[in-house]
């Protein structure tokens, strides 16, 4: 989701192009056809459109976070969690809520707005399935309407001047979302998803995740974990390392606080595993 916002400016500067310039026409290339009665009309549908389908892919993109964060090598370290992530099913309503009951404590630099961004994923995600479903009637959760209107100054800090009572009221009266309230959602499920990798990474056995990831990986490819292990100790340590590093590992720690790993106590924790299969 890094660049969507760029993305979506770009679809509706071409859309500004086209409203404001009468002589354009299907190039060649495309092969088809293109000459609507309404350009107008067009331009505007093709606009809600695109804004829909921004929120729709943006929340399918979160769905993809929650369930990639309990498939192996699992990035939960709780089995509470996970049951309850398992109970949810496919429903990311239900694994948003999941999410929020098990981060109590958030941590980071943007931890005391965990609210009210947990509350705009909540919005997205019931804004999203009213946009796709036809005739979707979703409510918003009293507790995340109640937070977004007590937060209305600082939501207006954080989302470049969204009036946020306005967006309830849109979403309330079955509008398609405006590109501001697409953009800042977009911003705010970055945001959520920002502190919750902190937290679950604060929170794992990080030498336990290191040599899980391992496991999944040789299972992936088809690699011996065994021959991995006989190996001499250099060679064995080195391949070890770039398995790592291709699951986002860095040899070097990025700040003090990052997790650190030894391979010798990841080599034990494997063997036990070989163990026990």
């Amino acid at each position: 989701m890094g660049h969507a916002n760029h993305f979506l400016i770009t679809a509706l500067i071409g859309l500004d192009y086209l409203d404001n310039n009468k002589n354009v026409e299907c190039p060649p290339s495309f092969s088809t056809s293109w000459n609507p009665r309404n350009k107008q009309a067009s331009i505007y549908r093709t606009r809600q459109y695109i804004l829909n389908s921004s929120l729709a892919w943006a929340v399918d993109c979160l769905d993809s976070y929650f369930s990639v964060c309990n498939q192996d090598p699992k990035l939960i370290d709780n089995i509470g969690f996970i049951k309850d992530l398992d109970k949810a099913g496919r429903s990311v309503n239900e694994k948003l809520i999941s999410f929020s009951r098990h981060i109590t404590t958030p941590i980071g630099e943007m931890a005391n707005d965990f609210n009210i961004y947990k509350s705009i994923v909540g919005l997205a995600i019931q804004w999203r399935n009213n946009t796709i479903h036809s005739g979707g009637d979703n409510k918003l959760e009293q507790e995340h309407k109640d937070i977004l209107l007590a937060s209305t100054n600082r939501i207006n800090e954080l989302f470049c001047n969204l009036e946020i009572n306005q967006t309830l009221n849109s979403f309330e009266e079955h509008k398609s979302p405006t590109f501001k309230e697409v953009t800042s959602i977009i911003r705010g499920i970055q945001r959520f998803v920002e502190i919750v990798d902190s937290y679950l990474i604060s929170k794992i056995d990080i030498d336990k995740y290191a040599s899980n990831v391992i496991a999944c990986h040789c299972k992936q490819y088809n690699i011996s974990q065994k021959a991995i292990i006989s190996l001499p100790i250099d060679k064995r340590n080195s391949k070890i390392i770039n398995i790592l590093k291709s699951h986002s590992f860095s040899e070097t720690a990025i700040t003090n606080s990052s997790p650190k790993i030894k391979i010798d106590n990841i080599v034990n924790l494997w063997v036990k595993r070989l163990l026990l299969i």
